[in-house]
């Protein structure tokens, strides 16, 4: 795969045209996979993108005990196999980004994929090629440094510090996430 998912969280306006496209997407039954969730709703209205992050050692997998959660060789975690799934639902609580979701009526888990049908052949993810404020964006590995570089300059001219949270630590490097 030449190219990454990036998430800059506080770009999105709370639109929501990355969920209507994952429900349009092939293959996904009319179900969003991704989410836009609020930051503190308490507090305003900003909200966030979620999608799977593609994790380096996802839990989602690793506790699937009939093992239908597949990673492809590009490191993409793939929905649970249906004929695998044996609806125990321990995928949807291990992950610490609550990203897979259980369809009761049909017994099976689903999750972001990111649209690996289109991905493997560098086409963008439908949330990707829709997203009017670049909050999610499709790019190459090389643009991701630059704006990963231009990010570390901005947050040190501004003063403000990298903050730590242990379940950042599972993203891949090739997935780019930012938030301020």
């Amino acid at each position: 795969m030449n190219k990454i998912m990036y998430l800059e969280f506080e770009r999105c306006i709370g639109c929501r045209s990355c969920q209507a496209a994952c429900r349009e997407c092939g293959g996904h039954d009319a179900k969003e996979r991704n989410y836009v969730e609020y930051v503190d709703f308490m507090e305003s209205r900003q909200t966030f993108p979620m999608l799977c992050m593609q994790c380096k050692d996802p839990a989602c997998a690793r506790v699937c005990p009939a093992n239908a959660i597949q990673i492809t060789p590009e490191g993409v975690v793939l929905s649970a196999m249906e004929e695998k799934c044996i609806g125990c639902r321990n995928c949807t609580f291990g992950c610490p980004f609550g990203i897979p979701k259980f369809d009761f009526e049909e017994n099976k888990m689903y999750k972001c994929d990111m649209c690996y049908d289109r991905t493997q052949h560098g086409i963008s993810p439908m949330c990707a090629s829709v997203c009017p404020s670049d909050a999610i964006r499709f790019i190459d590995f090389d643009e991701m440094q630059a704006l990963r570089r231009r990010r570390t300059q901005m947050n040190l001219i501004e003063g403000k510090k990298p903050s730590e949270q242990d379940k950042w630590q599972y993203v891949p490097e090739f997935f780019g996430v930012y938030s301020d």
